[in-house]
């Protein structure tokens, strides 16, 4: 009795230590899947139970990869070995990255308009024309209240406009020959009446700022300019009523002018607008060097003003036009000076725009 009670505990032991060797399994068999006979089946890595599938310690290079984290895609790239994990068996075509997930990427924000017609603006907008001009000109010189020198032609003008933004550039050319009624001043101080011809070339560039804000709806604008004008006044040879021969000679003017002014404009049918300028300022600064006695002048400043009244479509344009530009007398200078003189003209104007 004693015997088998020392025995039988031993004998149970032993037992049950073969019963657990039946169940070892080699976690790391790549045995296809069976199934057991007691019913139980074999994990593709031959494992019976998932969660021995990797023991604890290092992993062995056969170790099952850790299965995807959430919100990764289901196929990546592998960038570098797998990582061991006690999870069981996962996907072995995975593998996770050795650095932690990647930040999510920010939106882009896109820019949605309206509709085609409603995409950004590239650059101010921008209007070229090309005009002529054709008007009659008339030169006036005043003495004492009297007329010295009357000068009346046609002068034929050639200009190119650009407008870019608010910014408007014009430039000019213009030249004619006009009929000369003046005197001839002799020796003793008298005199005497003479007919002639005087040539006239000159150019002419002004620069102006259009504002016309958006509530006014394109119908009026204010303008704010500087213009210069050059010219050379060419008094040709003739003679006088007693027929006395007289040399001419030339004068060469410069002036400057800043000036104000407004635009009008209607809309009127088949896309056509009546439109109007008008402009005033002064002569504000003006050279005239006489090759006669080779003597500078500064005649002082006067007037400046012009309008314009036009029909204009979207290639066309035809306006009628005014401009009077004045000079009050300049110094005397070695007994010569230039008396109060006044440039008239009038004319038509037209052109295409692009």
């Amino acid at each position: 009795m004693n015997f088998s009670m020392r025995i039988l505990p031993g004998l149970a032991l032993l037992l049950a230590a073969a019963a657990a060797a039946g169940q070892t399994v080699d976690h790391y068999e790549l045995a296809p899947s069976v199934m057991r006979a007691n019913g139980q089946s074999i994990y593709p890595a031959g494992v019976s139970d998932p969660s021995l599938a990797n023991p604890p310690g290092p992993p062995p290079e056969s170790a099952i990869p850790t299965p995807p984290a959430a919100g990764l895609p289901a196929a990546a790239t592998p960038t570098v070995s797998p990582v061991w994990s006690p999870s069981g068996p996962a996907d072995h075509g995975y593998m996770v990255p050795a650095t932690n997930p990647p930040p999510a990427i920010a939106a882009v924000p896109t820019q949605v308009y309206p509709s085609a017609a409603a995409g950004p603006q590239i650059g101010p907008l921008t209007q070229s024309s090309w005009y002529a001009r054709l008007e009659y000109f008339h030169w006036n010189e005043r003495i004492s209240g009297s007329d010295f020198v009357n000068e009346s032609g046609a002068l034929t003008t050639v200009g190119y406009q650009r407008q870019i933004g608010i910014e408007r550039f014009r430039a000019e050319l213009f030249g004619g020959t006009v009929h000369y009624e003046g005197g001839d001043q002799t020796d003793s101080g008298a005199v005497i009446p003479m007919s002639s011809n005087t040539g006239y070339l000159g150019v002419r560039g002004e620069y102006e700022m259009v504002l016309a804000p958006a509530a006014w709806e394109g119908r009026f604008a204010f303008l704010a300019g500087l213009g210069t004008r050059f010219w050379i006044r060419d008094l040709h040879d003739g003679s006088d009523d007693q027929g006395n021969p007289v040399d001419g000679y030339q004068e060469s003017w410069w002036t400057i002018y800043p000036y104000l002014g407004v635009e009008t404009h209607w809309r009127l049918a088949n896309e056509m607008e009546l439109y109007s300028e008008s402009r005033i300022g002064a002569t504000a600064m003006t050279y005239q060097f006489a090759s006669i006695n080779y003597r500078p002048l500064w005649p002082q400043p006067g007037i400046f003003a012009n309008m314009e009244i036009g029909l204009r479509g979207p290639r066309f344009f035809l306006a009628g036009r005014v401009e009077v530009m004045s000079w009050s007398p300049s110094s005397v200078v070695e007994d010569s000076y230039q008396p109060n003189s006044v440039m008239f003209t009038a004319g038509g104007r037209v052109g295409f725009t692009f």
